[in-house]
């Protein structure tokens, strides 16, 4: 199966042996490319006209309840762009003037293929990390089916990797002014390196993120301010204890500290422990999350 994108319109044609079959509505396109290492974020498209040899991700449906996405990736075929032969796309040409010989009209097409360089990957790509859009705005997302359907295709199903939604907006008016410059930076590295930057990381922005928060909301609870220099685990130990008792949040708080632990190389040799991935900076991510809203910093709007 064929997608042809027109240099000019950006009207979206397609086909089995070549892109000539006006797709109507027009449906939603997207550069796309797989997410190997952090670096691969400074690598990412910059538009069609600039990058038309990326890959190309035809959305077909999106859930923002399970913030899932299914559609279509192709992958360019040949030069770029090209001449086709294609039939009048009603939006443009509704009477069909400008068809010449057999009904058809020539078009300058970016043309694509079905990616099948994804069913390469190990497991058909399930598992891989997928960038949607160019380098001036892109999403992260998990592919997480591949399949080949009747007309060729190759199908994917995508989960959202972004931490919106998970971290929530932190309420400054919550918030003393002199916390409120460490308060947002620690927050904001963490949302920032949420599944851009290794597990590790994030898990580390999280741990630096909780520690400032926990050790800033102590003092605005009355105590004494020298909990500022406490490390997380001593923190979370104040917190779950009485007057506090922030059970919940202590527990947490210490599931990240053991989280970060890990990603000491001496740390993982010495216990036999595995590697951070992914799933777990994301339960760090979660824990933020949980104690902003707890210990009522979280932004309700």
């Amino acid at each position: 199966m064929y997608l042809g994108i027109d240099q000019q319109s950006g009207l979206v044609y397609e086909g089995f042996d070549a892109p000539v079959l006006p797709v109507v509505p027009r449906p939603t396109v997207t550069q796309a490319k797989l997410i190997r290492r952090k670096e691969d974020w400074n690598d990412l498209p910059t538009g069609i006209a600039h990058s038309p040899m990326s890959w190309i991700f035809r959305e077909d449906t999106f859930d923002p309840v399970t913030r899932t996405r299914r559609g279509r990736l192709f992958q360019p075929e040949g030069a770029q762009p090209a001449q086709y032969k294609v039939l009048p796309d009603p939006y443009e040409d509704p009477h069909g003037r400008s068809v010449g010989a057999q009904g058809r009209t020539t078009k300058t097409l970016y043309g694509y293929k079905a990616c099948a360089s994804l069913l390469q990957e190990p497991h058909r790509g399930m598992g891989l990390k997928l960038a949607l859009g160019v380098r001036d705005a892109a999403s992260a997302w998990r592919i997480i089916q591949t399949e080949v359907v009747a007309n060729g295709c190759v199908m994917i199903t995508l989960k959202s990797l972004s931490a919106f939604g998970i971290l929530p907006a932190v309420d400054m008016a919550t918030i003393p002014a002199e916390f409120e410059p460490a308060i947002s930076q620690a927050v904001a590295r963490a949302l920032d390196s949420a599944f851009r930057e290794t597990p590790v990381s994030t898990i580390d922005h999280c741990r630096n993120a909780l520690t400032a928060c926990l050790s800033r909301w102590l003092v605005t609870q009355g105590h004494d301010r020298s909990v500022l220099g406490e490390d997380l685990g001593r923190i979370a130990g104040i917190v779950g204890r009485p007057p506090y008792e922030k059970g919940l949040v202590s527990n947490l708080a210490q599931v990240v500290a053991r989280l970060h632990a890990r990603g000491k190389t001496n740390e993982v040799h010495t216990k036999g422990l595995r590697d951070p991935v992914d799933e777990d900076a994301e339960l760090a991510l979660h824990a933020l999350g949980f104690t902003l809203r707890d210990i009522g910093w979280a932004d309700r709007n």
